[in-house]
Parts: C-alpha cells; structure tokens; sequence
C-alpha cells in the first residue's frame, strides 16, 4: 500500500485497525491505532475486532460440513429437523437469503445455552408470508436458523460446535467466539461517527450464528480463508445460487451459499457488529484474499481505499 495504516486511519478518522493480505501462500498483516478511545490501548496484530456477517461463511461452512458428511441434504426439507417450519423451506433457500424469513427478529432469549434454540423456535412460530424460494430478502434471521440446525445435527451448542469444528482444527489463537471468551484477548471497541465508544458488546447470544458475537485477528480470518482456498469441497459454496439481488451498496452482483459474489470473480461477505466493521474480498484463481477489520462506523472509505490500492498493486 502507498500508505502506511497508520497514517490511513487517520486520513479517515478511525481509531483502530487491522489489515492482513493473502498472496502467494503468505500471509502479511499490519495493525494501527487504539482498540478503544476510552482506554487508549494500542492495537496489535493478535488484537480480536468483531466481524459481524462475516460470521456467516462460518456458519456456511460447519452446514456444508454436515452436507458431506451425510448428516444434511440442503434441498430437503428443514421441517425434519426442526419441526414447526414450513414443509417448503431448505437449508439452500437460508444460505441463499431466500427463505422467506423477514431479515431480523428482536426476540430476547438471553444469553443462556439455550438462547439459540429458544430464538429459532420464536422465528418457526411466527407467520412468514413469502414464500421460500420466491424472493431474495438478506436475512440475518434466517442464519440464526441455520445454526440451530448445526446445534441439532451435532447435539452441540454452536459455540462449541464452531470450535471444535474450525476453531480448534485450524490451530486458531486470536479468536473469541462469545463475550464471555472475548474478555480474554486483547479486544476492539466499537465507536460512534462522533468516535465515543459504544457501551454495549453485542446483542444477545441467539443470534451469533448469523454475526452478533464472533471475533478475531485479521490473520485468522485469512487462516479460515486459506481453508477455503485449499478444500475442493468448499469450493461449492462459492458458486452462483443466485444471480439477481437488489443493490445493497456494496458490490454485490449475485449470491452463493453464504458468499456474496462480486464481479470478476471477487467473493466476499461485509460485516456490522456494534460500532464496528469488518470486510473481506478473496479472489479464488489468484489465491489472493484482503481482510480490513475496524472499530468504526466510519470504516467502509479506509476498506475501499485498501481494496483499490491492493488491486492495482496485486
């Protein structure tokens, strides 16, 4: 990059951050500025940003899991499984943000083992008036499902299934899947336009399968990538599902199974979590993924800026 992050992030008035690039193999990382207005404590390159959607390729993933395994057939309906849904709705219809699921629900089912369950149990109850498969509606309802399915396939809650599964196996440090594991690293603030820090983590526990919760270094989520780059069997979830989506302001032409699908071959997945926000680009034939990690609402510019310097460098 022409700029050193330190020097980005106060071009765009954001207190903290973390870039890592992919490329030949390697990965580099870089961190600047503070994880906290209030507390000033600098960031480092094992410091953990929440990553907000992004969490949904993991989700995605620990699905396609159970697809391989045998356990899930993701056009068969999810009602045998976790009766009270509809007979049409598929675990393909919610990878795809085509369940017919309004995209949140504000239930508050705690923060207990069975907050999960409990919210997608709240969501069958409710009457969804489209149709699966009949519109795409981003839904982050709709991965809430989809990791109630992971808990009882796996008889697991997700947390646990999250790093049993990934976590563990790909030998990950710098990652905090609940608050209650996030207090034990080194972790970013979310801050408001005016640059105050939120004063509240995340949202109940119910819905971490669909972002609310999880966080890490910019470099494990490139090790999680690097997974993706290297495991034919994952190579599925970024082909087209749908091809025609509404302009959500970020690029995104078409969707796979938890990806979304930029032009030239680009996927990605953007994430908001709490005054902060995460954003991930991965060209598959290159070998070449980008993650930027901030604490700020304001952080889309400096994300852009780092995404057009690393194409015309790359």
């Amino acid at each position: 990059m022409g700029l050193k992050l330190g020097e980005l992030i106060a071009e765009y008035d954001v207190p903290g951050a973390q870039v890592a690039v992919l490329a030949g193999g390697e990965i580099r990382d870089e961190a600047a500025g503070v994880l906290s207005a209030h507390t000033q404590v600098e960031v480092t390159n094992d410091s953990v940003f929440k990553v907000g959607s992004i969490t949904k390729i993991w989700t995605a993933t620990l699905v396609q899991q159970l697809v391989d395994e045998g356990l899930l057939d993701l056009d068969r309906p999810i009602c045998r499984h976790l009766p009270g849904f509809t007979a049409s709705l598929t675990a393909r219809h919610l990878l795809t943000h085509m369940g017919g699921i309004a995209a949140n629900h504000f239930f508050d089912t705690g923060r207990n083992g069975d907050a999960i369950e409990r919210f997608a149990d709240a969501i069958a109850a409710e009457e969804h008036p489209v149709p699966p498969g009949t519109a795409f509606s981003y839904s982050n309802s709709g991965f809430v499902v989809l990791g109630r399915l992971v808990e009882v396939l796996r008889g697991r809650q997700f947390h646990d299934v999250l790093r049993e599964r990934l976590v563990t196996p790909l030998g990950l440090r710098a990652v905090a899947t609940d608050a209650d594991e996030a207090i034990f690293h080194r972790a970013a603030v979310g801050h408001h336009e005016d640059g105050s820090p939120v004063t509240e983590w995340a949202v109940a526990y119910g819905t971490a399968p669909s972002g609310s919760h999880f966080a890490m270094s910019a470099r494990e989520l490139l090790e999680f990538v690097r997974l993706h780059l290297d495991d034919p069997k994952l190579a599925v979830l970024r082909e087209t599902q749908v091809d025609a989506v509404p302009d959500l302001g970020i690029g995104v032409i078409g969707w796979g199974l938890g990806w979304m699908l930029h032009r030239d071959g680009v996927v990605g997945h953007t994430g908001v979590s709490k005054g902060q926000k995460a954003f991930l680009r991965v060209a598959p034939d290159a070998g070449v993924a980008v993650a930027v990690l901030t604490n700020s609402v304001l952080g889309e510019p400096l994300a852009h800026r780092i995404f057009t310097e690393a194409r015309t460098t790359g």
